[in-house]
Order: structure tokens, then C-alpha cells, then sequence
């Protein structure tokens, strides 16, 4: 599993543990891959440091 998987799936958790609706939890993980630069060499990377730069 990449880390882009593991970071989606922790951040899916979350937000069900809190009691967000499908809908909100959809608009998190939109905002996840909207977030990733696919030009780069490594998007995973990216990803994580745009989902740490909104906590």
C-alpha cells in the first residue's frame, strides 16, 4: 500500500470517527488529490505535506 493510500485511508477514519457524513468525507479526500502536483517526482510527498499543512 503507497503512502498516498495509507494517508487517504487514516484521514476516511478520521473523519468517520468524528461523525462527518459521506458527503464531508468525500469533500476531504477531494481535497486530499486536488492537493497532489503530479508533475513532481514523488506526489505522494506532496500529499502528505498539504494534508499536515491543514491540521
Amino acid at each position: 500500500m503507497s503512502d498516498l493510500e495509507k494517508l487517504v485511508r487514516r484521514r476516511m477514519q478520521e473523519e468517520y470517527a468524528r461523525g462527518a457524513s459521506a458527503e464531508e468525507i468525500a469533500k476531504v479526500v477531494r481535497g486530499i488529490f486536488n492537493s497532489i502536483d503530479l508533475s513532481g517526482k514523488w506526489p505522494e510527498a506532496a500529499a502528505v505535506r498539504a494534508t499536515a499543512e491543514r491540521e
